[in-house]
């Protein structure tokens, strides 16, 4: 049970370490396209930036399933790594299939991934939203 915690407690770490640089790195680079426009028309260039956003997002929250997985597969709770990173998915996004499972002395670890998954997911949502209301194209107190 120990050694769940402690792994937990570090993929913790890396996981919002790496969330925060990733939301630091998606914020300028909204900012940047914004302010070097591509496009005629503000509107196109909002959601052009949203659409970028979402996709980066998608990206980074998988890295970070990445790394679950692959911290998984090294503790050996998972034969190969496609079987850790579907279990992790599915743990993280807190979907939990039950078609697999980790080696039993790691099930605390793979609950563990799904606490920190929602807490990633809800972080992810609200950021979603407020970047939808600074740089657009929703307006504070009018779409929601």
């Amino acid at each position: 049970m120990v050694a769940n915690l402690l792994l937990a407690t570090v993929f913790d770490v890396v996981t919002f370490l790496v969330h925060a640089a990733g939301l630091i790195t998606l914020t300028h680079m909204v900012s940047f396209l914004l302010a070097h426009p591509i496009l005629n028309g503000k509107q196109g260039e909002t959601v052009v930036a949203m659409a970028l956003l979402a996709l980066g997002l998608f990206i980074l929250v998988a890295v970070e399933i990445a790394i679950w997985a692959a911290g998984m597969r090294l503790v050996g709770a998972f034969q190969d790594f496609d079987t850790a990173f579907y279990f992790s998915a599915s743990t993280f996004a807190t979907i939990g299939f039950n078609d697999v499972a980790p080696a039993k002395a790691w099930r605390l670890l793979s609950s563990l991934e799904g606490v920190t998954g929602l807490l990633i997911v809800g972080w992810t949502a609200a950021y979603l939203v407020t970047s939808g209301v600074r740089f657009g194209p929703f307006e504070r107190d009018k779409h929601f």
